[in-house]
């Protein structure tokens, strides 16, 4: 992977795992308090979701219009400008497929099934919000992403002004008056 793409995946990753471990710090909860939980926390879970999908799609939409901007000649800006707009959104249809899916997995009525042991509800409480964290982790990766490409396009084209400024510079240095012609 290249660099651009490291950074926030491991950032992404790093908070899943910060998730992670604070939803297994609660303490030890019985199979009926995991009942309990997962009936009270699959509602925040779905809107989580839900803002998951609604802001990649909304990240996708912007990304098309982008790539309409005109730059105006093919220079590594511009390679690297596409680059990073396809890592985010190879990413973000990633994360779009993911929440869709686990929103439909939510619509099961897990906590109205009969003949489920509530040990197994521990499970599926720590399951869920395990792939909650992975999902919010996602999202804050692909905010990232999106950082990480705006801030790289600022410093590429603050860098080429310089540039430019400065060879006109020199190019005014180099460049002598003409001598004067005695009459």
């Amino acid at each position: 992977m290249h660099l651009s793409v490291r950074r926030p995946i491991m950032g992404g990753f790093v908070f899943a795992v910060a998730m992670g471990i604070s939803i297994f710090t609660f303490g030890e909860i019985t199979g009926i308090q995991a009942k309990e939980l997962l009936e009270t926390s699959v509602s925040g879970i779905i809107s989580l979701c839900y803002v998951v999908v609604i802001g990649t799609i909304y990240i996708l939409v912007i990304i098309l219009h982008l790539l309409s901007v005109p730059i105006p000649r093919v220079t590594k800006l511009r390679l690297r400008h596409y680059h990073l707009l396809l890592n985010i959104a190879r990413f973000s249809t990633l994360l779009i497929i993911s929440a869709v899916t686990v929103l439909l997995l939510l619509n099961i009525p897990f906590t109205r099934i009969r003949g489920v042991a509530d040990s197994h509800y521990l499970k599926i409480y720590y399951v869920i919000l395990g792939v909650a964290s992975i999902i919010a982790g996602g999202f804050i990766s692909v905010i990232t992403m999106i950082y990480h490409t705006i801030r790289t396009i600022i410093n590429q084209k603050v860098d080429g002004s310089k540039r430019r400024k400065r060879n006109r510079k020199i190019k005014m240095n180099q460049t002598s008056p003409s001598e004067e012609n005695p009459v």
